[in-house]
């Protein structure tokens, strides 16, 4: 039972009356204050609703049914635990003992031994639950074992606590963090960019019941080893609506978000240019489901992609899944991480280690010491998965602990909370150094793909191999405009790197990772020099064939014959009647998409490679006059397009 558990219940009648178990009655004022305090709470406005109880209970101080609904606020509100207990403990001593066996007595029950928990009272809460035992018929089968694992749950608490893990902890500092909420840190493999979540006031978000603000996705730059001022990414906001960032590719050029859509919450991910983040794309079928998908994390070389999931056929509740990449680029059928990770109970946040083999994820089941816990497995060379093991207190603790995101460092992570002593407001950004697991040291290796003059190397692919073996780390694709790539390499072991496409003479060669390049021993990355790349061959270059004049015909696109990219430059809601604002752009290269979420995009050329792609997206900005044009794939406007 959580302790963010629902605030009523009690049957309908213990809320909308208040009609005292000990028999007394009520004026209308006072019944009017109660209904209007249980409208606050139903809405989690706490800060609202607490005065309210709180006077209620003055006329009332002895109305088990104030009492509750006062515990359960102070219990959900920030800080209240220990209000929480007080009012639950007065609650729990008027209630007569042929009472304690009621919905009412059960809940009151739980509630104190909950609150206990909150407070690392385990050895309490085990008094209580222990008395339930007591009280609870032995044909109470789902009650009995929910009780049974609270004390399983508290006895993990006691043990935990009598071992705690060395911590040290460092705030991302006022640049990043705000008197808000700030959650979900992502970060880079060479740690330069971080992503994060934010309920701050911004110009794209609105103001709701609990006094913050939407969540929205913002950014920061390391400069000089310290967090530049973070900024509002926003190109991928949806206004008045919340924005969860999810997961930060190891390159940085892919952003995967949450967005709760009319078929419940979806996964997309939004690409990096080098200068723009383009319009999230929703990911496939087979990942996305009718059911609820609330997380995704890749791993280095973006083959393997976890993510959760509440469809059928689970272990229950929430469960974390893999899909590997195809040889096609597409997403193959996904998987369930079996029982070995998921649980009767919730998993999220799963979060696959640079390594590319250790699983960071967050459970309410296995031995947790309350909520969710933070858990760690490794990959098996059968892509079975070790048995989890829970990272710890106080890295973990009796509240929900998720969203923890590891290193290439070695026992390096940031997270975000609210309870350390540096703190700016609500919950903070943290980079932490930690104990456990044992990882192998990573080398974060930076290079570039030299042709001696311009190459598009949209079609290269590069592969990393233990040396000698067959044994594939890898595959990597170099971004296509600058041939720039990254790897995260394993130390103490030699590699051959082979660079291949259609279009270019196979490269070889060889890379010996030493212990002294690995992350953070001198920097952190290690910079290689520039591979030449031999037997270039022109690119081919797409050109397009004119369609029909007319601005309303909407298949215009299918009677060009199309490269790989395009350039959207503007959403509507409605179609243009024409394109006079457009007089410097080829109007004959401008295309309409309408798409199945109603609105109509606008593009701009066709294009084989990102390059050429790119420097047509600068020409587009300078004609006019927007900031927010984006490259995009043709395939991906098909996926998008309205039927008809």
């Amino acid at each position: 039972m959580s302790a963010k558990s629902n605030l009523f219940a009690v049957c309908i009648a213990l809320l909308l009356s208040i009609q005292s178990l000990s028999g007394q009655n009520n004026n209308p004022s006072v019944t009017k204050m109660f209904n209007l305090a249980v409208s606050f709470a139903e809405k989690e406005d706490y800060e609202q609703a607490i005065p309210l109880f709180k006077r209620v209970a003055e006329e009332e101080p002895e109305n088990i049914n104030v009492l509750y609904n006062l515990g359960h606020s102070y219990l959900n509100a920030k800080g209240g635990h220990d209000s929480a207990l007080v009012y639950f403990s007065k609650a729990v001593e008027l209630l007569k003992p042929e009472n304690y066996y009621t919905e009412l007595g059960v809940d009151l029950h739980l509630s104190k031994a909950k609150s206990m928990q909150m407070l690392y009272r385990y050895k309490d809460a085990l008094g209580v639950y222990h008395k339930m035992l007591d009280f609870t018929d032995e044909d109470e089968t789902e009650l009995r074992e929910m009780i049974s694992r609270e004390i399983e749950i508290s006895n993990n608490g006691i043990k935990f606590m009598k071992n705690p893990v060395k911590l040290e902890v460092h705030n991302l500092g006022s640049t990043i963090n705000s008197s808000y909420d700030d959650h979900s840190p992502l970060v880079s493999a060479d740690e330069s960019i971080v992503i994060f979540t934010s309920r701050r006031k911004s110009s794209y978000s609105q103001m709701l019941n609990d006094g913050q603000f939407s969540e929205k996705i913002y950014t920061a730059k390391k400069e000089n080893e310290k967090w530049g001022k973070a900024k509002v990414i926003k190109e991928v906001q949806k206004r008045d609506s919340h924005e969860s960032a999810l997961c930060l590719s190891a390159d940085g050029s892919e952003l995967y978000l949450l967005r709760s859509d009319f078929d419940g919450q979806n996964l997309y991910v939004s690409e990096f240019d080098g200068e723009i983040w383009s319009e999230p794309f929703m990911l496939p079928q087979g990942i996305n489901s009718r059911y609820n998908e609330t997380h995704a994390s890749i791993n280095a070389d973006k083959s393997m992609l976890f993510f959760t999931s509440d469809r059928k056929g689970g272990e229950g509740g929430l469960d974390i899944y893999m899909v590997r990449k195809l040889p096609n680029g597409k997403w193959g059928t996904p998987k369930s991480l079996g029982p070995d990770i998921n649980t009767p109970y919730d998993e999220e946040t799963p979060m696959i280690h640079p390594d590319g083999k250790t699983l960071f994820f967050s459970s309410e089941g296995h031995n947790t010491m309350g909520n969710f816990d933070i858990f760690y497995s490794r990959m098996k060379a059968d892509s079975s998965w070790s048995e989890p093991v829970n990272m710890g207190y106080p890295i973990n603790t009796p509240d929900d602990d998720f969203f923890f995101v590891p290193t290439a460092a070695e026992n390096r992570a940031y997270m975000a909370s609210s309870r350390f002593e540096e703190n700016y407001g609500g919950s903070d950004l943290y980079a932490i150094e930690y104990e456990q697991p044992e990882i192998e040291r990573l080398a974060v290796i930076k290079g570039k793909l030299n042709a001696g003059r311009e190459y598009a190397w949209d079609d290269v692919l590069i592969q990393v191999k233990e040396k000698g073996t067959d044994h594939l780390v890898g595959e990597y694709s170099p971004n296509p405009v600058s041939g720039k790539y990254m790897f995260i390499l394993e130390a103490e072991k030699t590699y051959d790197i082979e660079i291949m496409g259609e279009n270019i003479e196979n490269t070889v060669s060889s890379l010996t990772v030493s212990r002294d390049m690995t992350y953070l021993n001198q920097s952190q990355s290690v910079e290689t020099e520039d591979v030449m790349v031999k037997g270039l061959l022109a690119a081919v270059k797409t050109e397009t064939k004119t369609g029909k004049d007319e601005v309303t015909d909407t298949d215009k696109a299918a009677t060009m014959v199309r490269g790989k990219y395009t350039v959207q430059f503007v959403t509507l809601k409605k179609p243009l009647d024409n394109y006079d604002a457009y007089r410097q752009l080829d109007k004959d290269k401008i295309m309409l998409y309408k798409g199945n979420d109603g609105n109509y995009r606008y593009v701009y050329g066709s294009f084989n490679s990102f390059k050429d792609a790119k420097k047509a997206k600068h020409k587009v900005i300078e004609a006019t006059g927007y900031d927010d044009p984006f490259v995009r794939y043709f395939w991906q406007l098909d996926k998008m397009k309205a039927e008809d």
